[in-house]
């Protein structure tokens, strides 16, 4: 298995001496292009690849079942698009009982993909940590783990066990937004919906109070892990609609203009208030088929008023 960065002090603030590698592995329908490959591998015949294509993205779809999980790419020398890989699967858990990992979505997609044109590889140095990614004939920069930069892990949704924390091993939930994984692939627990996305980032391990990192875990816990400092913002994978216009027609009408991705599935949502979970769809979901979406919202209408918000599914 591939594994990033080490923390090269090899010690936590707990005494124990360890090294702590995080291993190297990490939306879609609507499409402008769609592409289907066939791989046969002796003795198996792979399922058909479905690649979606948009301006922003390119997803490729393999497996079959009810979940989906994303390994995704955000580096520049792989290409000028994120690379996303949809792994479709059914249980949650492997057949031996264990919840699926970030280590079994890596080998599900670089199992899959194997003889197409979107196979998936990596190197690794002496010490087994990750040098380089390749997705078919493009091969990413290649780095120096022990270095600066790195690649770097990053996740959103599912749970982790953290074995290394500064004071006890613990897990915990991630939320809806992409953070840098404190562990290890291995024990990174897929969901429904969660990604696990690599990129190149500069890192530093040192005294600065940024190498140390709070989460909560599921008992309700703060519990710290200090493994140094990714620096950069969380990679974009798809671009998010933003407010072209918006304007008063017609005297009792408001007309919102919203920029999106040709081909992306959007939903528009509607709530009274400014509640965190309040957020209702507000009419069925939507595949772009321009780079705008016009909204004409009557404002005379007690059931249509209230907050207003158009948010990318795929």
């Amino acid at each position: 298995m591939p594994a990033s960065r080490a923390d090269t002090s090899g010690y936590r603030q707990n005494g124990a001496s360890m090294s702590h590698p995080i291993l190297t592995w990490t939306k879609h329908h609507s499409f402008s292009i769609i592409l289907i490959f066939l791989s046969l591998t002796a003795p198996h015949l792979h399922a058909a690849l479905t690649v979606e294509e948009l301006s922003d993205s390119i997803t490729i779809h393999l497996g079959d079942g009810s979940n989906v999980s994303y390994l995704a790419f955000a580096e520049s020398s792989l290409g000028s698009k994120p690379v996303i890989y949809a792994w479709h699967y059914n249980d949650l858990t492997n057949s031996d009982g264990p919840p699926r990992t970030g280590t079994d979505l890596l080998d599900a997609v670089i199992s899959e993909t194997a003889g197409t044109t979107w196979a998936l590889s990596y190197t690794v140095d002496d010490f087994g940590l990750t040098t380089s990614y390749s997705i078919g004939s493009v091969t990413s920069t290649q780095v120096d783990p022990l270095s600066s930069p790195v690649w770097t892990y990053w996740i959103q949704g599912g749970s982790e066990f953290v074995e290394y924390g500064d004071v006890e091993s613990f897990t915990f939930s991630i939320g809806s937004s992409l953070i840098v994984s404190p562990a290890y692939s291995d024990t990174r627990y897929i969901s429904n919906g969660s990604y696990d996305v690599w990129t190149i980032t500069p890192f530093s391990y040192g005294s600065a109070a940024s190498d140390t990192h709070d989460y909560t875990d599921t008992s309700g816990k703060i519990q710290s892990v200090t493994f140094g400092t990714y620096e950069g913002s969380a990679p974009v994978l798809k671009k998010p609609p933003t407010v072209f216009s918006s304007k008063i027609v017609q005297g009792s009408q408001l007309e919102i203009v919203f920029s999106v991705v040709q081909g992306g599935v959007y939903q528009l949502q509607q709530q009274e208030g400014l509640t965190q979970n309040g957020w209702q769809n507000f009419e069925p979901s939507f595949i772009a088929p321009t780079a705008q979406k016009t909204y004409t919202l009557p404002m005379d209408n007690s059931s249509k008023k209230g907050f207003f918000r158009l948010i990318r599914k795929e």
